[in-house]
Protein backbone atom coordinates (compact mmCIF):
# COMPACT_ATOMS: atom_id res chain seq x y z
CA UNK A 1 0.00 0.00 0.00
CA UNK A 2 1.25 3.49 -1.09
CA UNK A 3 2.13 6.13 2.15
CA UNK A 4 1.06 9.52 1.31
CA UNK A 5 0.99 12.43 3.72
CA UNK A 6 -1.70 14.84 3.93
CA UNK A 7 -2.21 18.33 6.02
CA UNK A 8 -5.24 18.98 8.04
CA UNK A 9 -6.00 21.80 10.16
CA UNK A 10 -6.98 21.45 13.78
CA UNK A 11 -10.37 20.78 13.56
CA UNK A 12 -10.34 18.27 10.93
CA UNK A 13 -7.77 16.46 12.66
CA UNK A 14 -9.99 16.45 15.69
CA UNK A 15 -12.85 15.27 13.12
CA UNK A 16 -10.95 12.32 12.26
CA UNK A 17 -10.28 11.22 15.50
CA UNK A 18 -13.40 10.98 16.73
CA UNK A 19 -14.41 10.19 13.97
CA UNK A 20 -11.91 6.85 14.16
CA UNK A 21 -13.29 6.62 17.80
CA UNK A 22 -16.80 6.47 17.31
CA UNK A 23 -16.63 4.00 14.57
CA UNK A 24 -13.91 1.80 15.62
CA UNK A 25 -11.19 2.64 12.92
CA UNK A 26 -7.93 0.58 13.85
CA UNK A 27 -6.29 4.03 12.78
CA UNK A 28 -6.53 7.68 11.26
CA UNK A 29 -5.81 5.57 7.69
CA UNK A 30 -8.38 3.85 8.02
CA UNK A 31 -10.96 5.90 8.45
CA UNK A 32 -9.10 8.26 5.37
CA UNK A 33 -9.96 5.27 3.11
CA UNK A 34 -13.15 4.76 4.11
CA UNK A 35 -14.32 8.42 3.67
CA UNK A 36 -12.57 8.28 0.37
CA UNK A 37 -13.98 5.55 -0.52
CA UNK A 38 -18.30 6.91 0.20
CA UNK A 39 -16.79 10.38 -1.91
CA UNK A 40 -15.44 8.26 -5.19
CA UNK A 41 -18.84 6.16 -5.11
CA UNK A 42 -20.67 9.67 -4.52
CA UNK A 43 -18.92 11.02 -7.01
CA UNK A 44 -19.34 8.07 -9.22
CA UNK A 45 -23.23 8.01 -8.79
CA UNK A 46 -23.48 11.74 -10.12
CA UNK A 47 -21.20 10.93 -13.41
CA UNK A 48 -24.16 8.20 -14.46
CA UNK A 49 -26.44 11.46 -14.40
CA UNK A 50 -28.15 11.99 -17.89
CA UNK A 51 -30.12 13.91 -19.68
CA UNK A 52 -32.89 15.85 -17.15
CA UNK A 53 -32.56 15.81 -13.11
CA UNK A 54 -34.42 17.17 -10.55
CA UNK A 55 -33.23 17.04 -6.93
CA UNK A 56 -32.63 18.55 -3.44
CA UNK A 57 -29.13 20.49 -2.89
CA UNK A 58 -28.70 20.94 0.78
CA UNK A 59 -25.55 23.65 1.62
CA UNK A 60 -24.16 24.48 4.94
CA UNK A 61 -21.50 28.18 4.94
CA UNK A 62 -19.87 30.04 6.76
CA UNK A 63 -21.51 33.22 7.54
CA UNK A 64 -19.83 35.94 5.34
CA UNK A 65 -18.90 33.04 2.48
CA UNK A 66 -22.24 33.86 0.45
CA UNK A 67 -20.73 35.89 -2.13
CA UNK A 68 -18.83 33.82 -3.97
CA UNK A 69 -21.88 31.05 -3.64
CA UNK A 70 -24.84 33.77 -4.50
CA UNK A 71 -22.68 34.18 -7.67
CA UNK A 72 -23.33 30.63 -8.77
CA UNK A 73 -26.80 30.85 -7.61
CA UNK A 74 -27.64 33.80 -9.65
CA UNK A 75 -25.75 32.48 -12.42
CA UNK A 76 -27.66 29.25 -12.36
CA UNK A 77 -30.70 30.55 -11.90
CA UNK A 78 -32.50 28.80 -14.55
CA UNK A 79 -31.93 25.64 -12.45
CA UNK A 80 -33.00 26.53 -9.07
CA UNK A 81 -36.76 26.60 -8.54
CA UNK A 82 -37.21 27.48 -4.49
CA UNK A 83 -34.04 28.40 -2.58
CA UNK A 84 -34.45 28.77 1.13
CA UNK A 85 -31.74 30.74 3.19
CA UNK A 86 -32.06 29.68 7.00
CA UNK A 87 -29.24 31.03 9.89
CA UNK A 88 -27.74 28.19 12.04
CA UNK A 89 -26.20 29.40 15.14
CA UNK A 90 -24.03 32.93 14.80
CA UNK A 91 -21.67 31.62 12.11
CA UNK A 92 -23.05 28.79 9.74
CA UNK A 93 -25.96 29.39 7.02
CA UNK A 94 -28.11 26.18 5.56
CA UNK A 95 -29.26 26.74 1.95
CA UNK A 96 -32.05 24.59 0.59
CA UNK A 97 -32.47 24.42 -3.31
CA UNK A 98 -35.01 22.50 -5.02
CA UNK A 99 -33.49 22.44 -8.40
CA UNK A 100 -33.73 21.16 -11.78
CA UNK A 101 -32.06 20.81 -15.06
CA UNK A 102 -29.29 18.96 -17.41
CA UNK A 103 -26.88 16.32 -15.79
CA UNK A 104 -24.29 18.04 -17.44
CA UNK A 105 -24.76 21.90 -16.13
CA UNK A 106 -26.13 20.38 -12.76
CA UNK A 107 -22.63 18.74 -12.08
CA UNK A 108 -21.05 21.73 -13.16
CA UNK A 109 -22.55 23.38 -10.68
CA UNK A 110 -22.00 20.86 -7.92
CA UNK A 111 -18.47 20.81 -8.84
CA UNK A 112 -17.88 24.55 -8.49
CA UNK A 113 -19.97 24.76 -5.05
CA UNK A 114 -17.36 21.96 -4.02
CA UNK A 115 -14.48 23.69 -4.25
CA UNK A 116 -15.17 27.06 -2.40
CA UNK A 117 -13.90 27.72 0.77
CA UNK A 118 -16.38 28.29 3.48
CA UNK A 119 -19.03 25.01 2.71
CA UNK A 120 -19.29 22.87 5.90
CA UNK A 121 -21.66 20.43 4.26
CA UNK A 122 -22.86 20.25 0.70
CA UNK A 123 -25.34 16.90 -0.34
CA UNK A 124 -27.54 16.49 -3.54
CA UNK A 125 -29.85 14.27 -3.62
CA UNK A 126 -30.97 12.88 -6.71
CA UNK A 127 -34.85 12.33 -7.07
Amino acid sequence: MTIISVSLNERNLKDLDIIQKELGFSGRSEAVRTALRMLVAERNERKKMVGHVDGVLVVVTEKGSSEQIDEIYHSHQDMIRTHIHNHIGANRCMNLLIVGGDAVQMNKVLDKLERLDGIHYMKFIKS
